[in-house]
């Protein structure tokens, strides 16, 4: 089935459950087995699926074997020199080492000390040693953290892109799904640019079969 990107309003018309069969059908599985996410969100309902359907391609796309193969190398050089060195996804959401330094960073810089305490942010150490990557490594590690990073993640978009975040459901999730998977730093007009892009596939390497994240993530969530 070829893929038709859609709109920056609405998603392509492709059923992605077909698409992706199994990979599909266990990612469904995975957010069944694993309900206790969505409350630890701690985030209103509509905010919540929003989350959820946002790693969702992930979801799809990720695999245990592959995962630890790549963590295993590419953690060690992080560790030792840096993002530089090595910026790796890893985990069920695929989250990189780059990822996590940015919202550290944004959380410190966006939420005053009262703010962070009312919403449960903690406060990351600032600085860039070994031990501090050795430590988020660590963190990403664990799909407890990588949930408290995803919450972490809808309270900075909000707080960096106020007017998306008062759009329709819709379009805030195309708009969220977007910067998950491309970069939320790189400014609103840059990520509106990047919606409908064909680049997400399931493939271990390159693949001609590409997708629009953005259209997978609300495929999801209207199927929730």
């Amino acid at each position: 089935m070829s893929a038709r990107a859609g709109t920056a309003a609405g998603p392509a018309a492709i059923d992605y459950a077909a698409v992706f069969g199994g990979r599909y059908a266990d990612a469904e599985r995975f957010l069944g087995a694993n309900e206790w996410m969505g409350p630890a969100l701690a985030l209103p309902p509509l905010e919540t699926r929003i989350a959820l359907a946002v790693v969702f391609p992930e979801l799809v796309r990720f695999s245990t074997l592959e995962d630890a193969i790549q963590v295993r190398g590419l953690k060690v050089l992080y560790v030792r020199y840096g993002r530089a060195y090595s910026d790796f996804s890893v985990g069920r959401f695929q989250m990189k080492p780059s990822f996590a330094e940015q919202l550290e960073s944004d959380s410190a810089r966006l939420f005053d000390r009262d703010e962070r305490e009312a919403i449960g942010v903690p406060a990351f150490e600032a600085g860039d040693t070994p031990t501090l990557r050795e430590q988020r490594v660590r963190r990403l590690d664990d799909l407890e953290w990588q949930v408290r990073y995803l919450r972490l993640f809808m309270l900075v978009m909000q707080k960096r892109y106020p007017a998306v975040s008062r759009e329709n459901p819709d379009q805030r999730l195309r708009f969220y799904a977007t910067a998950y998977n491309t970069g939320y730093a790189a400014g609103e007009a840059a990520i509106r640019r990047r919606i409908g892009r064909r680049r997400f596939h399931v493939a271990r390497f390159a693949s001609p079969d590409t997708y629009d994240y953005a259209d997978v993530a609300l495929f999801a969530f209207r199927r929730q």
